[in-house]
């Protein structure tokens, strides 16, 4: 689990885990489905549509170690896209870094960009501001407990 030993790339890889979940048929292999956005989704939140993966589509399944790999470069992408648009996060400490990836891997980094305000917290090291906003935001009501993990995540700096 996140909170557990582990390297911190294996604990992102870990509370992405927990925080995407899967859904596996009847002989617990991952299989296609439609997220809440109605998107095409396969493995840890891996969304077919926006990066489509040759010969997947809605019938498709996948093994257990397939899932990880894919969520292991799944977020190295997105960790890539945090540190292109917001170049400062590379001071963060990684927990905290960690709470921008898992935000920008559901939503996009998009997404997260439009939360400047709480972007603008964070880059000053006002964690407990970023927190506040984060927690008074539409994602916090969409997401439930993912937010309040990630919002402690913030404020803290610990992981969740």
């Amino acid at each position: 689990m996140a909170g557990s030993g582990g390297t911190n790339s294996e604990r992102l890889l870990a509370q992405l885990q927990r925080d995407e979940g899967a859904v596996r048929d009847q002989d617990g292999r991952h299989r296609a489905y439609r997220c809440p956005a109605g998107k095409l989704t396969i493995g840890y939140g891996h969304n077919l549509e926006a990066q489509p993966l040759p010969g997947m589509g809605e019938d498709s399944t996948m093994l257990e170690h397939e899932a990880r790999e894919l969520l292991a470069k799944d977020a190295n992408l997105v960790k890539g896209q945090v540190t292109r648009a917001l170049p400062w996060t590379v001071g963060l400490d990684f927990p905290r870094f960690a709470v921008l990836v898992n935000m920008a891997f559901t939503m996009g980094i998009a997404g997260l960009c439009s939360f400047t305000n709480t972007l603008e917290d964070v880059r000053r090291g006002d964690y407990a501001g970023a927190a506040r906003r984060m927690r008074a935001s539409r994602w916090a009501i969409q997401v439930k407990e993912r937010a309040r993990r990630l919002i402690r995540q913030m404020e803290t700096g610990q992981w969740q």
